[in-house]
């Protein structure tokens, strides 16, 4: 670069809003790009003229640059010329390579005034625009991922403009070194140092560098199954009990993310293997030290005889007592809440009530996320099956912001009205209408699947977006935003001619693997369950687990390779019958 010369634009691109088909999953997206004339105008959210679909609430990730030169590369490679948009870039640019730019460089584009705030990750879609399955990892480790920009200043931008780096970044922080220590390194105490005392790092990159901090440090989680000592049995309610867990030598368990769950191996009389089944983690325990869950006992299911239901619950009721050991696996899971500026509303039924307990105490804190307006609604047949009822009481009487509102559908002869409950009746979507002083929020929905169907159709239906309903499952699952694309094709067999059936070992459910399912994070999805799983593209390892029984592909290389008995279900199809741990 020469003096403050930085590049020189060559491409405004734009995309139209319209479905696209990835994995077999039909989406909606912008993604599509082509190359404009004329000037177009920037705003905070980016151009004007462009859908710009996955992003739209990020700032941060207003605008995205990429670079002439790496188109050449690519060229080169796939033997074939690319147009300029068919990264999905808004700005394509002749200018330095990303080891080049800085984060928190200011750069004058046009009238635009303009902030490096990031590298670019490739997406599934990229597979589907170039036409090649493997490409967005491929994209990656080339090192060629282009950056996003914030909006400083908005202004009108066209092709031709100059492009002047205004202000340097103080951070000495490269777009190529951020890339390479928070997506294709393992996790590293020193450079994961230097990328937080960066003072320009976006608020969800500041998260996640945290995240890999606390792992590189052996604090976040543990590997494999870890033994818990049981300090505490309480009877929360007619069939629930709740257990407090403790590290053996006294060590405080790491921390967890409100809405996790915890992985017990069960050691049940009778059974031929471990039972292995998730809990999710109603908060710290007394001590503060350890952590707590509750278990409802569940009836003997009528279906899936291999893996009963009732199992696990009936020997953690039956056969656990203070001092026993339990096998653990480190706490997991993305039903957490999510940061934001609109209230949140809780809302559960029955034992669903587990994971809200520790959403609403990390709400309830003084400074929990930004001080939100947070409403606990809860449904149960009475005082006899509400668990922790004194507890979300004495919660939500410490903070003017919180509220709580219980339904009895089924009030006990012993029960008062505005004592033990607030009002009778089941808690329906309409019921949810009449309690809030309004739908702007965000909800985070647990409980049976008919009781959430009812919920997120009826919360859509009254005009809520999709985006603002999240969910997770206790009991049988199933879809609750429709079915996906796919799932529909003729049953898939294996060499021997037999039926492939997946059987996903801790929710107890077996699903027909059907030949049009580009995956088994797919299938697991169209049977109503809710995997942990970022990239889809075999890039990240967040998908992975561990597979019990048979044998699979892969559609996708995954990038760092899989481990014996592991299996990335974002691109593994199934080639036998098989059994995984989700």
């Amino acid at each position: 670069m020469t003096h403050n010369i930085f590049g020189a634009l060559l491409s405004v691109n734009v995309g139209e809003a319209k479905p696209m088909t990835v994995q077999g999953e039909t989406i909606i997206t912008g993604f599509d790009k082509r190359p404009t004339d004329g000037a177009v105008r920037v705003e905070a959210s980016g151009l004007v003229t462009d859908d710009h679909v996955d992003d739209a609430d990020d700032l941060d990730r207003a605008l995205l640059f990429y670079q002439r030169g790496y188109y050449d590369s690519w060229d080169s490679e796939l033997g074939r010329r690319l147009p300029h948009g068919t990264f999905g870039e808004n700005l394509t640019f002749e200018g330095p390579a990303d080891d080049e730019v800085m984060l928190g460089d200011e750069l004058r584009v046009g009238e635009a005034l303009l902030r490096v705030t990031q590298p670019r990750i490739p997406c599934r879609k990229m597979a589907v625009r170039l036409g090649e399955e493997d490409f967005p990892t491929r994209y990656l480790r080339s090192g060629r991922v282009g950056f996003f920009c914030s909006v400083l200043e908005p202004g009108l931008v066209r092709p031709g403009d100059r492009i002047e780096l205004v202000r340097r970044g103080e951070d000495d922080m490269s777009v190529a070194d951020l890339a390479r220590v928070l997506h294709l390194q393992r996790p590293d105490v020193e450079d994961l140092g230097r990328v937080l005392a960066c003072s320009a790092l976006p608020k969800a990159l500041r998260t996640k560098a945290e995240k890999l901090l606390r792992r590189a440090q052996g604090g976040d989680a543990w590997s494999g199954d870890r033994a818990l000592v049981v300090t505490a049995r309480r009877q929360e309610a007619a069939e629930v009990v709740s257990f407090d867990l403790a590290d053996p030598d006294g060590e405080r368990l790491p921390d967890f993310q409100a809405g996790q769950f915890l992985t017990l191996s069960l050691e049940v009389p009778g059974t031929d293997k471990p039972v292995v089944r998730t809990y999710t983690l109603a908060g710290r325990s007394e001590d503060g030290r350890g952590y707590r869950i509750a278990v409802k006992r569940e009836p003997a299911p009528a279906a899936s005889p291999d893996v009963p239901a009732g199992v696990a619950s009936g020997h953690l009721h039956a056969g656990v007592e203070e001092g026993a050991k339990l096998l653990a696996r480190s706490p997991r899971g993305r039903f957490v809440v999510r940061p934001g500026d609109r209230p949140v509303v809780l809302v559960s039924a029955g034992i669903g009530i587990t994971p809200m307990l520790a959403m609403l105490g990390q709400l309830a804190e003084p400074e929990g996320e930004s001080g939100r307006p947070v409403v606990f609604v809860h449904g149960a047949r009475s005082s006899r099956e509400l668990a922790f009822g004194s507890y979300v009481r004495g919660l939500v009487a410490s903070g003017e912001r919180l509220r709580s509102h219980l339904m009895f559908s089924r009030p006990g002869a012993e029960d008062v009205l505005g004592r033990d409950f607030d009002e009778a009746g089941r808690l329906t979507p309409a019921a949810l209408e009449r309690i809030l002083p309004s739908l702007e929020a965000d909800y985070y929905l647990c409980g049976p699947a008919d009781f959430m169907a009812d919920m997120v159709t009826g919360l859509t239906g009254r005009g809520v977006p999709e985006d603002r309903v999240h969910f997770e499952f206790f009991g049988a699952a199933r879809s609750l935003f429709g079915d996906a694309d796919g799932g529909t094709g003729p049953v898939a067999v294996d060499a021997e001619g037999r039926p492939i059936v997946v059987a996903f070992a801790r929710s107890g459910i077996a699903v027909e693997w059907r030949e049009n399912t580009f995956s088994l994070l797919a299938l697991a999805e169209q049977a109503g369950l809710r995997p942990e799983a970022s990239c889809r593209t075999g890039l990240c390892g967040t998908c992975v687990s561990r597979i019990d029984d048979g044998e699979v592909e892969y559609a996708i290389d995954p990038m760092d390779g899989v481990q014996p008995g592991q299996v990335t279900v974002c691109c593994a199809r199934p080639t036998t019958s098989v059994m995984i741990d989700l």
